[in-house]
């Protein structure tokens, strides 16, 4: 079950089913403020708890996760939408450096070559003149497996490139023009993505625009990049 917490004054832990977006989902209302704040935060979130949650949506600005932590729940995971999303947030940024795809060389960079990696690689090399592909785990497989499925020119780790994609924070290169791609706030090179059939408050929410994603509520079509 997904949960969702508000904050409004005076809230006391109420909870309530209902949908949202075609999502079922169960809501508490707390008010986190104040010197009964943490109290009133601890029984939302054991009412949430009971009703059999494990992840909650929360205001971007809530800051009080060790509370709900401790209660056993958890914020929804958001990097698996935002790699989805890789090669499509890589050729945009190319757009938005005037660069063609097919002059491009793009860099995927990680302690790895996951399947997140191979994925956006592979959607990658129908478009760009070339890759690097740069990870100490899998990625010299990864490199040859390219090049043989694809044909396409994968540069030694340590060439430049017009646009990056990082996939751990532990991973080498330091370029200003990356998009990391891992952690509960990833960093998007000034990219936004958005899904503009929700209500304007809800339109740039990764967490709930990750549990629509996951849920079938949401296609590739219906998310935008600004």
């Amino acid at each position: 079950m997904l949960g969702q917490l508000i904050l409004t004054p005076g809230g006391r832990g109420k909870l309530a089913s209902g949908r949202l977006y075609g999502l079922n989902i169960l809501r508490a209302e707390t008010d986190p403020a104040g010197f009964w704040g943490e109290r009133r935060l601890r029984r939302a979130g054991k009412e949430l708890r009971q009703g059999g949650v494990l992840r909650v949506l929360v205001p971007e600005s809530f800051d009080h996760w060790s509370t709900l932590a401790a209660l056993g729940l958890r914020p929804v995971e958001v990097e698996t939408f935002v790699r989805n999303q890789s090669a499509t947030l890589a050729l945009e940024l190319l757009k938005r450096q005037d660069i063609p795809p097919d002059r491009a060389t793009v860099a995927l960079r990680g302690v790895r070559a996951d399947r997140d990696m191979a994925r956006t690689a592979a959607a990658l090399c129908r478009q760009v003149r070339s890759l690097v592909v740069d990870a100490p785990r899998g990625g010299e497989e990864l490199a040859a497996w390219l090049r043989w499925e694809f044909g396409v020119p994968v540069l030694p780790p340590g060439e430049g490139c017009h646009a990056a994609l990082r996939f751990h924070p532990d991973c080498p290169g330091n370029e200003g023009n990356a998009l990391e791609l891992y952690g509960p706030r990833p960093r998007l090179a000034g990219l936004t993505l958005s899904a503009p059939r929700l209500e304007e408050g809800d339109r740039e929410d990764l967490a709930l625009l990750s549990v629509l994603w996951e849920g079938g509520k949401l296609g590739p079509k219906d998310i935008k990049i600004t």
